[in-house]
């Protein structure tokens, strides 16, 4: 366990928080501790998103042009419009 002090300087900010505290029933700092702890859960979420982005970017060749699937999509009702004879 650490411990870590803030000094907030902006009024606005420190009612904020006094008032999320209120309204959840907790003290201030356990209010602190809940934002910053999901601060970093979205902090990580977002690392292993770019990570896994980052995974499939490597497996895609350099150099290689990559058709917009958009227009596979296009290409493909086209194709079955025709073979139902629409």
């Amino acid at each position: 366990m650490g411990e870590i002090t803030i000094r907030l300087e902006d009024a606005t900010l420190v009612k904020a928080i006094e008032e999320m505290a209120s309204i959840h029933g907790r003290p201030v700092e356990t209010e602190i501790e809940g934002v910053l702890k999901r601060a970093v859960e979205d902090h990580q979420r977002r690392r292993e998103i770019v990570s896994r982005i980052d995974e499939i970017a490597a497996t895609t060749p350099k150099g290689v042009a990559q058709t917009d699937s958009v227009e596979i999509i296009r290409q493909m009702r086209e194709e079955r419009d025709r073979a139902l004879g629409g």
